[in-house]
């Protein structure tokens, strides 16, 4: 190592040190509090939308959502924001319409922050029509307080926790996230997520269509008709799922695991992985591994259950 790098090394080390420290001594003068280093100004602010109102449409940017039953009677919505980045609400044809008016100029997206807007909805009744949620960056928390018609949300980075029940469908895409729907009752469901885990209970009256990529995806205590699972990289597992139609499940790299789980006929496939589990019913099985061990019942009677993996066994029960 030549002695011009060795200075360079020895520079650039004593600039990360002392950043370091000055770091430190300003957090400490901020009482070691780290949101107060940040340069945007955040501000609360509440605003209070009048008119009556069936239908929902929030349109945020990186903003955390909450909805919440309002203990007045009266619709508030309470936002932790930029004051550059303020929100707009408004009633217009029967619908609470929520968006964003961003003020910001070039100069002001150069900042550092240390807090995560947040905007709480407090609604005055229980039950609403549509709820469309699109958002950018950031969660969606829906509780089981509320009951819509249908229920849309696509947003890029965040998370969706949904208790709430749904009469019509229910449609969440997310680029980068984890969706969460806990004892939830629905009409029929889609769920989408490239990155990020989905966990699933409750009822749903038609079909559910799930997709990921990369995760796990965990579905407990269902009851559906036409179930359809896809995966490319994770851990899918079934447990006490019922399916009165047909069930599919596809998975490129992981196992497949069904607990107490059954369907009129199932149909499920891996790339690389095993697939295990305990059926209800007696069903008349069709398995095969290119490399792996594969046990199945001998039955001869029940519907089809069509079992295919590449690498990996298969170790499937009925239920006695």
């Amino acid at each position: 190592m030549s002695k011009t790098v060795k200075i360079w090394l020895i520079v650039g080390a004593a600039l990360i040190l002392i950043s370091a420290i000055l770091f430190i001594i300003a957090l400490a003068l901020c009482g070691w509090d780290i949101t107060k280093l940040g340069t945007a100004n955040y501000v609360t602010t509440t605003y209070e939308p009048s008119g009556d109102f069936k239908n929902i449409t929030v349109n945020v940017h990186t903003t955390d959502l909450e909805f919440l039953p309002s203990e007045d009677g009266k619709c508030r919505i309470v936002c932790c924001e930029d004051e550059r980045v303020k929100h707009t609400t408004e009633v217009k044809d029967g619908a609470l319409v929520i968006g964003t008016e961003d003020t910001r100029r070039w100069l002001n997206f150069i900042s550092l922050s240390f807090i995560s807007p947040k905007m709480t909805v407090y609604l005055p009744q229980n039950e609403y029509g549509s709820l469309d949620v699109s958002t950018d960056t950031g969660a969606v928390n829906l509780p089981k307080n509320f009951a819509f018609e249908s229920i849309k949300i696509a947003g890029h980075t965040g998370a969706v926790n949904c208790s709430a029940s749904v009469e019509g469908g229910v449609d969440i895409k997310l680029n980068t996230g984890a969706i969460a729907l806990s004892d939830v009752s629905a009409g029929s469901m889609k769920l989408k997520t490239n990155t990020g885990s989905i966990e699933l209970s409750g009822n749903v009256d038609e079909n559910i269509d799930i997709e990921a990529s990369t995760g796990m995806l965990r579905l407990e205590n269902i009851t559906c008709g036409d179930l359809r699972v896809k995966n490319s990289t994770g851990f899918i597992k079934l447990e006490n799922v019922i399916s009165t139609g047909f069930l599919e499940i596809r998975n490129k790299t992981g196992d497949v695991a069904l607990d107490q789980s059954d369907a009129a006929e199932l149909y499920i496939e891996t790339s690389t992985g095993s697939v295990s589990g305990e059926l209800l019913t007696d069903k008349i099985f069709f398995a095969e591994s290119n490399i792996g061990h594969v046990s199945v019942p001998k039955s001869t009677t029940g519907g089809r259950c069509e079992i295919k993996t590449n690498t990996g066994s298969i170790e499937m029960s009925v239920k006695e």
